[in-house]
């Protein structure tokens, strides 16, 4: 068991430490509260699966849940220690045209962002032969066809381009989540709303637990931060969403592999749920263990960052580089997903955490190291969007990029990062326009809003 390990303590300790640090200093606005949202990420993935599945840990050896545990303690002293640099670094580098964009109102840019999200939603409406009520509620899940739903590995150009706007709709679709706090009339808040809310079952139904998240969770951040409800009722709304969430996704995660159609034909549907139903996915630190015995068997090297260059290049399209490498297939079939019929060579690929990410990358001494790098940089580019609200295309970059970095715990990709990556795309645009139209405004300093209250400036100064 996991709690044998000393290492499980010492880095316990030290979240728990560092997570009081942060919320002190958050509270005194001395520092940005976003590391609160890194630590409780390594909390989620690193520390409550072996609490929820005990018997999945009995089998592994005790060297290697020390081994594994202590490279979580090495990943938060060194996200730790490289944080204030990150931030320095970043926030510092100049930014040109953000505030022009101040002249934009905000029924302005929802009516651009809703404008793409009608484009996006006609077209996959269309992919599904003009079945609208399949579209949003995908009820065959993975068994079946979905807006967004395309092949593996995809060898046209097709695919990619398929790939670019299920992502792009990802993101559009949290940009209006966000934008319903900021509208001034209750026309442009029940239209953002609505648009926001008719694609929600789409995101749960079709079975991929992150991408639903990176539609909510930016809606729950922004909602935390600038609702207008009492803390108290705050904290209850959020505390009965957990409970949702939670549930909702042990719900899909069952069924989402055979569709929902059984289960709604049913005349007792609770008879086809496991009463022992429980929530799996966020198990690792056991794929630490995994990625360590890979290491340590011979069974593979460390990449020297050839995994994260990989990820890094998969946006190009396979019908102009045939020979791109996939991500994980060796390191899969090496895990027992191996299958001869499926055309990637694994009938499943696997998430090793952004620990383990680190690990097969760099070693079991630098992997954790470079980890808590690239998730320092990553706080503090959201450091610097946060410093920016001002722009409210900045602070909307800025709830998208917190609402993924839970799922960053999973793994540290560019295909996790890729609804900010296109969000960031379109804001610059809209800078660059805005820039042209309006010309330039003095910077000015950022001021945190006066009805903004410590407690809610989960990022605030």
């Amino acid at each position: 068991m996991v709690t044998h390990e000393l290492t499980f303590y010492l880095a316990a300790v030290v979240l728990v430490v560092l997570t009081v640090e942060s919320c002190v200093k958050l509270l005194n606005r001395n520092t940005i509260g976003i590391t609160v949202v890194v630590y409780i990420t390594v909390f989620a993935w690193y520390f409550v699966d072996p609490f929820l599945n005990p018997e999945q840990y009995d089998y592994l050896p005790s060297f290697l849940l020390g081994q594994s545990y202590g490279q979580v303690l090495l990943f938060l002293i060194s996200f730790r220690v490289l944080i204030p640099v990150a931030a320095r670094w970043i926030v510092r580098r100049r930014s040109a045209g953000i505030f022009a964009t101040q002249r934009l109102r905000p029924e302005q840019i929802l009516i651009a962002a809703g404008a793409i999200w009608f484009l996006l939603f006609g077209i996959g409406v269309a992919r599904l032969g003009g079945d609208v009520t399949g579209a949003v509620f995908p009820i065959d899940s993975r068994a079946g066809a979905t807006m967004w739903g395309r092949g593996a590995v995809e060898t046209s150009g097709s695919g990619f381009l398929i790939a670019f706007a299920g992502y792009f709709f990802n993101a559009v679709t949290a940009f209006l989540g966000v934008l319903v706090f900021f509208q001034r009339s209750t026309f442009w808040r029940v239209l953002a709303g609505a648009m926001f809310a008719i694609t929600l079952p789409y995101f749960l139904l079709e079975g991929a637990r992150s991408h639903f998240l990176a539609v909510l969770l930016p809606f729950i951040i922004t909602y935390f931060l600038y609702g207008r409800h009492l803390l108290v009722l705050k904290l209850t709304v959020l505390a009965v969403a957990f409970i949702c969430l939670d549930q909702g996704f042990k719900f899909v995660t069952a069924f989402r592999g055979s569709g929902f159609r059984e289960l709604l034909a049913a005349e007792n549907p609770y008879e086809l749920v496991d009463e022992d139903l429980r929530q799996t996915g966020l198990n690792m630190i056991q794929e630490l263990c995994f990625a360590n015995a890979y290491l340590d068997l011979g069974a593979g090297s460390p990449a020297y960052g050839g995994r994260y260059l990989n990820e890094l290049v998969n946006f190009v399209p396979r019908a102009i580089w045939p020979s791109k490498p996939l991500i994980g297939i060796d390191y899969s079939k090496w895990r027992g997903f191996e299958s001869p019929d499926s055309e990637l060579g694994v009938f499943a690929t696997v998430s090793t955490g952004m620990i383990g990410g680190g690990v097969l990358n760099f070693g079991q001494i630098f992997g954790p190291v470079a980890a808590g790098i690239l998730m320092a940089l990553w706080t503090g580019l959201l450091i610097r969007w946060w410093g920016q609200r001002k722009s409210l295309l900045r602070l909307v970059l800025f709830m998208l990029g917190a609402g993924l970095t839970f799922n960053l715990g999973r793994d540290i990709s560019v295909l996790v990062l890729w609804p900010v990556i296109f969000a960031y795309f379109f804001v610059r645009l809209t800078e660059i326009w805005a820039a042209r139209r309006f010309g330039q405004l003095p910077q000015l300093a950022t001021i945190v809003p006066a009805n903004t209250g410590p407690v809610q400036a989960l990022a605030g100064r």
